[in-house]
């Protein structure tokens, strides 16, 4: 090898040191989206388990099994729809990523950052008008859109761990997650 061909494959890997972070990065950020990346720790298992059940009456199966979300479905519901919402929830996803490589992550320990904002499931539903018609909803409409009655205290469990966890801790869940008629 010449000494200017060596040279020339120097220039090319310092100029593309700069350059492999940023495409990677890029890279990382689209794939959190996906589904995929969420099965991808062992701690999500229960929670995709129950998302792909065919036999599961959580809101999350439902909404997987009916395509209500046609992509990225863990995504679609845990982003918020705020102008920062996406950057915040792949944020968020690296700090699951950190604390699953560097932590002591358990299943028990998974809990939501912060409040399941309504705006989530308005961003689709809002415009729904099996939504708009249903009584429950027009009677408590100003609440639901203050975000005063949160949607997951009637459209429940939102993942079917939520019965299981309040079983063993002797709590009753109550909700009506449905299929669509």
């Amino acid at each position: 090898m010449s000494g200017r061909y060596k040279l020339a494959l120097f220039a090319f890997f310092l100029a593309l040191a700069p350059i492999l972070p940023v495409f990677t990065g890029i890279y990382s950020f689209v794939q959190a989206e996906k589904v995929s990346f969420c099965a991808s720790c062992h701690t999500m298992t229960p929670w995709i388990n129950d998302l792909e059940n065919p036999k599961s009456r959580s809101l999350a199966a439902i909404h997987y099994r009916n395509r209500f979300i046609p992509h990225d479905q863990c995504y679609g519901c845990h982003v918020d729809y705020d102008f920062l919402g996406p950057i915040d929830a792949k944020l968020q996803g690296v700090e699951h990523v950190a604390a699953y490589y560097f932590g002591n992550a358990k299943r028990e320990d998974i809990k939501l950052y912060k409040r399941f904002p309504n705006e989530n499931c308005l961003h689709c539903h809002v415009h729904s008008t099996q939504f708009a018609e249903t009584a429950a909803h027009r009677a408590e409409m100003a609440q639901i859109l203050a975000d005063q009655i949160k949607c997951a205290t009637c459209h429940r469990p939102i993942h079917k761990l939520e019965f299981e966890s309040a079983a063993r801790s002797g709590v009753t869940v109550a909700g009506n997650a449905e299929e669509p008629r």
